[in-house]
């Protein structure tokens, strides 16, 4: 499937972290164990997030930690402040109910 331009549709795969209050990334949905898949999503372009976001994503190397684990070795770590992050020129938030979504352009 392709969008507007002619582009081949991207995905990216991602673990979603939130920085705690001394700021060390946690996983989003941590419940005490270093269950890392519960934290997983996928972000797809142009549906969930913009197009630059995925491309930006995608350039980014894979974590040491993911590369080793065969379920986790396409994964992207992405890390929110105040649910919010910023990548591809873009602000992304982090909603409990809604997951991530971009919210503006920088």
């Amino acid at each position: 499937m392709t969008d507007d331009e002619g582009d081949v549709e991207r995905s990216v795969r991602v673990v979603l972290f939130r920085r705690d209050s001394a700021g060390v990334p946690r996983p989003i949905w941590s419940d005490g164990s270093e269950e890392l898949l519960d934290s997983a999503a996928v972000l797809v372009a142009p549906e969930n997030v913009p197009r630059q976001v995925v491309h930006a994503l995608l350039e980014c190397e894979v974590l040491s930690e993911f590369a080793a684990d065969p379920w986790l070795n396409q994964h992207r770590a992405l890390v929110f402040d105040d649910n919010r992050c910023e990548v591809g020129g873009y602000t992304l938030a982090y909603h409990d109910q809604f997951g991530v979504y971009a919210i503006e352009e920088t």
